[in-house]
């Protein structure tokens, strides 16, 4: 398995829409492109590791060396419809398309394909990338700013 986080895939209801992208203040001092994030009571954002539950964004960028409460990186704003796909820690989905409502992260960067009591992502559809990856397309249940 090798993760490359979570990319844009395409908007679920047939749009041509694509993320809005804006900067944010680190929580933490590192992040791998493709990080789930969500902000934290402090307003910084933190990376989601275990039971992803509400999602503001995607990190657009590698950052290391960020001093928490300080350093800005970009985020992708995740809102209902938009469709992500993500590699998984196995070779198979316990979820149900469409009704699966709680498949769950394994870490910021991969979807834990074996938990799906947790989380907040619906599986949208299945496939594998280039190197034989397995991917999952996800929507995400519950996402800061979908939910204003």
């Amino acid at each position: 398995m090798a993760s490359r986080g979570f990319e844009f895939a395409y908007m679920l209801d047939g749009s041509n829409a694509t993320p809005v992208i804006r900067d944010f203040t680190c929580g933490q001092t590192a992040y791998s492109e493709g990080d789930v994030v969500t902000i934290q009571s402090d307003g910084y954002f933190d990376g989601q590791t275990t039971n992803v539950a509400e999602v503001t964004g995607i990190v657009m960028e590698t950052v290391t060396g960020a001093t928490a409460g300080t350093t800005k990186a970009k985020l992708a704003i995740i809102t209902p419809f938009q469709v992500w796909r993500c590699s998984t820690d196995g070779t198979s989905c316990a979820a149900k398309t469409g009704y699966t409502k709680t498949v769950d992260v394994a870490d910021a960067n991969t979807i834990d394909a074996s938990d799906i009591t947790n989380g907040s992502m619906i599986k949208v559809d299945a496939g594998t990338d280039d190197d034989g990856n397995v991917l999952l397309y996800v929507v995400f249940t519950d996402t800061t700013f979908g939910n204003a």
